[in-house]
């Protein structure tokens, strides 16, 4: 269980560094978001979030359960920021970025649901 969440960060820390790119000012192929510098450094943390959990859980460490929850509420924090953002006119709009952050939240989600079911028992 811990390979397939970790994996599902994995896929999320890159659409996160796929957006930040883009949000750069790069065009890649046919993608291209509009130059937005705050998107580009909050887009990069949360990939980076979600990159260090999912390498904690991929990896085993003694508190990766912790790690991987927190680079999801990371990400989380950064999507409602962006959309938040973007709903009071603070930058333009496009229908692929609303498909990304739709897209980021429910990798978020899936993660996160399945981090509780793969929560650590502690004994009492």
């Amino acid at each position: 269980m811990k390979t397939t969440i970790g994996s599902l960060m994995l896929v999320n820390a890159a659409l996160f560094f796929f957006g930040a790119i883009q949000h750069s000012g790069v065009a890649l192929g046919p993608f291209h978001e509009p130059y937005i510098i705050h998107a580009t450094i909050v887009e990069t943390l949360c990939g980076l979030a979600l990159l260090c959990g999912a390498l904690a859980l991929l990896c085993n460490w003694k508190k990766s359960w912790g790690a991987a929850l927190t680079g999801n509420l990371i990400a989380l924090a950064g999507v409602l920021l962006g959309m938040a953002a973007l709903a009071i006119g603070a930058g333009p709009r496009t229908a692929s970025n609303d498909l990304y952050h739709c897209l980021m939240l429910i990798l978020i989600a899936l993660a996160t649901v399945a981090l509780f079911f793969q929560r650590p028992r502690v004994d009492a």
